[in-house]
């Protein structure tokens, strides 16, 4: 008796250690290739051990004696912890999406540098990125999703999961919220320019011998970046309501995995 209920502890680890460490291969901050895969490894085993006892009392007894059972419950924690954080990431993907939206405008389309994390990735883009980055560790974000991950064993215990079209809707909504948050960030930028934009259509009517192209380019940039140091702060309180909001989207998604 002894011997199972070892087995079964042992078993609700290993799920607590899955869903934990499938969250991490896609979230924010901790999904990072400069972070080595052995200390993403280890990062979730440690994570594993401080929420494990969270996660008992809710966690029904795995099915140790159907192999099939048994693995298709750690493909679902898989699942579930893969979910939880593509949802985080939805924040960055739209941070990016604005800077790609104000590096267009800005006449950065054609220069890119390469990205580890995501490829190619336009130079504003990384930018605005890494400023994101910054500001969600400075605001705690990453507190955030460990005290959401351990609420995660609470709403949606260990091998519990039920899918529903609820769930997709939910999920397909967060997705076409990322426009919503690039469109937030970089309304500021994108309205100065459009305005630099019309004052040099203008200048170009009334001295039709200058180069726009030539000093286009450089001005634009210039006030792109001034506008963008007198605005972070705004741009940092913008962050962080979406950055609540996300907190309170994985709580949404918990549920409904629940059976909410």
């Amino acid at each position: 008796m002894e011997v199972l209920a070892d087995l079964t502890n042992l078993a609700v680890f290993l799920l607590v250690m899955t869903r934990l460490t499938a969250f991490m291969v896609v979230c924010p901050v901790f999904s990072m290739r400069e972070i080595p895969p052995t200390v993403k490894a280890g990062l979730g085993f440690v994570l594993a051990l401080a929420l494990y006892p969270l996660a008992v009392p809710h966690a029904p007894a795995p099915p140790l004696d159907n192999t099939l059972a048994f693995t298709l419950v750690v493909v679902q924690e898989t699942a579930v912890g893969l979910g939880l954080g593509i949802l985080t990431s939805f924040v960055f993907y739209g941070i990016r999406t604005a800077g790609q939206y104000v590096g267009m405008q800005m006449g950065f389309g054609i220069a890119e540098m390469v990205d580890p994390n995501s490829g190619r990735s336009a130079i504003i883009s990384e930018l605005l990125w890494l400023l994101g980055l910054v500001f969600f560790v400075s605001m705690n974000g990453h507190h955030l999703l460990v005290s959401a991950l351990a609420k995660s064993f609470e709403l949606l215990p260990v091998g519990a999961a039920v899918a529903q079209m609820k769930t997709a809707q939910f999920v397909a909504h967060s997705f076409a919220g990322l426009f919503l948050i690039a469109l937030k960030i970089a309304a500021p930028l994108m309205g100065v320019l459009l305005v630099t934009d019309i004052t040099l259509g203008l200048l170009v009517r009334m001295v039709p011998t200058i180069n726009v192209f030539m000093l286009g380019f450089p001005f634009k940039i210039l006030i792109a970046f001034m506008v963008l140091a007198v605005t972070i702060p705004v741009v940092g309180w913008v962050m962080g309501r979406v950055f609540e909001q996300m907190n309170a989207d994985l709580l949404v998604l918990m549920r409904l995995l629940g059976g909410g």
